[in-house]
């Protein structure tokens, strides 16, 4: 039958308490156990679950070194290159594993999501100096044309990072852009 869901708890409260049907009726008529119904009436639960805290790895306990190494090595290669679960327990299979694919993708994927929970270390500046403008010759410029302006030969140019700490910053009592 699988797991007790919320529609059928419902069903099993409604025949009890409101029908008022005997408990090995409601045991005949829903297919459910009696320790189910039992459950059901005396709890005040809407939903029953049923999670492993901890999941045995039997046959893939000795093999756990092994796989750890291969996965280690696969983590060098980009996402595309990396083997599947699939290919790794046939590769496990190869060398002598006799346990199932679902303990070796259990484990490759705890170990994965794992390997992506540790932080990425990267410098991240807080604070833009301010507008910096530096000269710069450009190539495609011929000097004294009527592009040129002033005559001049070098053209101002302002970093984009300066451009982006100018846009940003708000003035902090009030909330409003800063011109």
């Amino acid at each position: 039958m699988g797991m007790v869901g919320v529609d059928k708890i419902g069903e099993i409260r409604r025949a009890y308490f409101e029908q008022g049907r005997s408990i090995k009726e409601i045991v005949r008529t829903l297919s459910v156990s009696r320790a189910t119904v039992r459950k059901v009436i005396r709890g005040c639960q809407t939903e029953f679950k049923y999670a492993r805290d901890v999941q045995p790895t039997p046959k893939l306990g000795v093999w756990v070194e092994a796989l750890t190494e291969i996965l280690e090595a696969e983590s060098a290669l980009p996402k595309r290159e990396r083997r599947s679960t699939q290919r790794l327990f046939e590769e496990l299979r190869g060398r002598g594993y006799d346990g199932a694919h679902d303990s070796v993708h259990r484990f490759t994927k705890s170990w994965r999501e794992e390997r992506a929970r540790v932080p990425v270390h990267a410098y991240v500046p807080m604070s833009f100096a301010p507008l910096s403008v530096r000269l710069e010759p450009r190539d495609d410029h011929v000097p004294g044309t009527a592009a040129d302006g002033e005559g001049g030969a070098h053209e101002a140019v302002a970093q984009p990072h300066a451009l982006r700490a100018r846009l940003f910053s708000r003035d902090a009592g009030t909330g409003v852009r800063r011109p």
